[in-house]
């Protein structure tokens, strides 16, 4: 595919999105995922969706001057639920807190399918949403730390087993897959990380607030970074 039109974070989620798939785009904004995903022939088809009004006319004039209004459907709408979506299916949710994606996924029953692949790129809350995820039986196929602007994020696909399991501290807030590949990207990251919960310690302390959860996070991103987890 080219590469030139779309930046890392989402040209990471372009490269995973199987081929001739349903595609919608949770939280579209500019709709630049799933037009780059029809005009490079991946899928012929799209859905576009964002909960604001400017967003989705945003969406809609790319859509339009990229040719693709027949193509690329974009609706206002909360969620998928107001969606029709059959699988297979792969499904993007970016850019939204964890919590907020954890809501959106917990209001879709039909979710639950091992033919729909769930695209996420979490802002925050990693390890609420991870639990929730391994809790309910959804799998990691693939995961990693992409920097894009300067900016580190968490990007990951999963899909549905039905087999719960249970995930580690350092493990739900930075990925099981990650910590094994161990890419120079997810080590900066973590390093970033360790940094800033070293500085939120060191204030609770001085508050003489209790630190114990902290610490013994802080103890795994140290394992992390010497290489022995």
């Amino acid at each position: 595919m080219n590469d030139n039109t779309l930046k890392p974070r989402l040209l990471w989620f372009a490269e995973r999105v199987r081929n001739n798939v349903i595609f919608a785009d949770i939280g579209t904004d500019h709709a630049k995922l799933p037009v780059f995903l029809v005009k490079n022939g991946k899928i012929s088809h799209a859905i576009a969706s964002d909960l604001g009004d400017g967003p989705i006319e945003r969406a809609r004039t790319y859509i339009a001057i990229s040719g693709l209004s027949d193509r690329i459907k974009a609706y206002i709408g909360d969620g998928v639920t107001h969606l029709d979506i059959l699988p297979p299916a792969d499904i993007a949710i970016c850019g939204m807190g964890g919590e907020t994606i954890i809501s959106i996924i917990d209001s879709a029953p039909f979710l639950k399918n091992s033919d729909i692949r769930l695209l996420l790129q979490p802002m925050t809350d990693f390890s609420l949403l991870r639990k929730y995820l391994s809790a309910n039986g959804f799998e990691t196929v693939d995961e990693d730390i992409v920097e894009s602007d300067e900016r580190m994020y968490q990007c990951m696909v999963l899909s549905y087993s039905g087999n719960a399991y249970q995930l580690g501290d350092a493990e739900a807030e930075l990925g099981k897959i990650c910590i094994e590949k161990r890419s120079a990207t997810f080590l900066k990251y973590v390093q970033r990380r360790y940094d800033v919960l070293k500085k939120c310690i060191l204030g609770k302390l001085k508050a003489g607030l209790d630190v114990s959860t902290e610490s013994s996070l802080l103890a795994e991103y140290d394992r992390i970074l010497k290489g022995e987890i």
